[in-house]
């Protein structure tokens, strides 16, 4: 299954981190560990999954910004180990976003960059749009996207690099 990774992301964010790219791809493609390093991530459910998820996997996101938890319905669009990770967000079946993980080598590590892909569109979109600070407590979510981006990269380099 080929996915269009071509448009321009609204949040991007890259860090260095003193580990092999297929090191730092194995942790991030382990999607149930995502709510180790991320602020409003708390992780995922693969059903009856174990091992590396491929394109077409499906699962849960388990989510908090503010006072209320909210699920959504994630699925891998691209899985290159080493290289590339890349899964869709929906709420209710409206598309939200597009969540790419990109691993390039560097001399002594890897270079991790997330990107966050609004998909919002439509009516459907857009009323998700409004309704959704109701719900998540999140009123701009571009900036707080780009705030937790960041802080999720510097914890997975922490983890990854044994700091916490």
């Amino acid at each position: 299954m080929q996915s269009d990774l071509t448009t321009e992301p609204r949040v991007a964010e890259r860090l260095t981190v003193a580990v092999p790219a297929h090191m730092v791809w194995a942790a991030v493609s382990d999607v149930r560990r995502m709510g180790e390093w991320s602020p409003e991530c708390r992780g995922a459910w693969v059903p009856g999954r174990a091992g590396a998820l491929r394109p077409g996997s499906r699962f849960l996101g388990r989510n908090r910004a503010a006072w209320l938890p909210w699920v959504t319905v994630c699925r891998v669009v691209e899985s290159v180990p080493g290289k590339l990770f890349a899964f869709d967000v929906s709420f209710f079946g409206v598309p939200l976003s597009r969540w790419v993980y990109r691993f390039a080598e560097t001399p002594g590590g890897c270079e991790v960059t997330e990107e966050w892909h609004d998909r919002r569109r439509g009516l459907p979109g857009k009323l998700l749009t409004a309704t959704a600070p109701l719900l998540t407590g999140v009123v701009r979510r571009p900036a707080r996207n780009r705030r937790t981006v960041r802080t999720t990269l510097i914890a997975l380099r922490d983890t990854l690099e044994g700091r916490r």
